[in-house]
């Protein structure tokens, strides 16, 4: 008895034990990154119109500064996000591409900007990844409300487009300034990014080139290439039937039937005859082999023209003939 009862106090001190170390391995381990130097969200703009109608493309430029940057890269610890007027409820992220100051854009589609209202006082916020960091104002992240009348830029798509093209040179500029690194290059048109400003505004805004192609010093975009259908409208319409009415193809499919051959046949031995007479006339009454071709050739034309000759038959005969020509004019004289 006061053996089982020294047992059931043993178990009694290991209980609180036992539940300390389920919850000790309950915790997953966060990985540890330093919080910034410094961090500042400086600009928001959105434009409307841009990639199709009704959309709504915001353009941040930021700074999460690192003397030292974390290993760990910049899209797992830190992004750009949209949070409701009450500055709690998020509406959508977007990982950040790089530390330091750069650019960066969250897109809505004409769908999902549906559900914005344009002007609307939304904070904007840069922030580290809340599985890294703790939200801290100023330390952690900066958080912008916007102004109906600073951040949204209203207009149609060319001049949304136009005003997007002035945005993206101005943070070019002053990237440049703090980079130390030229992104723009002078034009007769004025300044377009270069092949560097390339890389980091399209990093930033997949598919500005599509969008604002004079942007750039150099654009590449993908051609869009529709299969067109065949209809064979022209050989559909130009046939024996059509073209020398309906007796005449019965006369052909008549004659093909007694010979076992289709009418089309029929009608084009019928048209290469009279090529052969016409030519063998001219050549037995001039002896010139190249007369005899050239006036066989409407013949054959002919027979096009009224379907008795398929398009295929015509162009391939034509072809033997233009090169049986230049044979006999330029090798061997007329």
């Amino acid at each position: 008895m006061i053996k089982a009862r020294a047992l059931s106090k043993t178990k009694l001190l290991l209980l609180p034990l036992l539940v300390i170390l389920l919850l000790v391995l309950a915790v997953e381990p966060v990985s540890a990154v330093a919080n910034p130097d410094n961090i500042a969200l400086y600009t928001c703009k959105a434009f409307q119109n841009i990639f199709e109608a009704d959309d709504i493309l915001f353009v941040v430029s930021y700074k999460v500064g690192y003397t030292s940057e974390p290993t760990e890269p910049a899209q797992d610890t830190f992004q750009v996000a949209i949070y409701n007027t009450d500055n709690s409820t998020l509406i959508q992220p977007r990982a950040l591409n790089e530390y330091q100051y750069n650019v960066h854009s969250i897109y809505f589609n004409a769908t999902a900007a549906a559900s914005l209202v344009w002007g609307a006082e939304y904070n904007v916020r840069v922030m580290g990844n809340p599985a890294f960091f703790a939200p801290i104002e100023d330390v952690t992240m900066d958080t912008m409300k916007l102004s109906p009348d600073a951040n949204w830029i209203s207009g149609t798509a060319t001049t949304s487009k136009v005003l997007l093209k002035d945005h993206c040179l101005d943070l070019a500029q002053d990237l440049e300034l703090a980079w130390g690194l030229p992104l723009t290059t002078a034009t007769p048109d004025g300044d377009v990014l270069n092949s560097t400003g390339r890389l980091t505004f399209l990093a930033a805004i997949p598919r500005l080139d599509w969008a604002v192609p004079d942007l750039f010093q150099v654009v590449v975009s993908a051609m869009s290439i529709g299969q067109q259908e065949r209809t064979a409208a022209y050989e559909t319409t130009t046939s024996v039937a059509t073209q020398l009415g309906a007796a005449t193809k019965s006369a052909f499919d008549g004659i093909g039937d007694y010979l076992n051959v289709s009418g089309q046949t029929v009608a084009a031995i019928w048209i290469m005859l009279f090529v052969l007479i016409v030519a063998s006339i001219v050549f037995l009454n001039s002896g010139n082999t190249t007369a005899a071709m050239v006036l066989a050739l409407p013949i054959l034309l002919i027979g096009g023209w009224t379907g008795a000759l398929p398009l295929a038959v015509l162009f391939s005969i034509g072809v033997i003939v233009v090169v049986l020509m230049g044979h006999f004019i330029w090798l061997r004289g007329m």
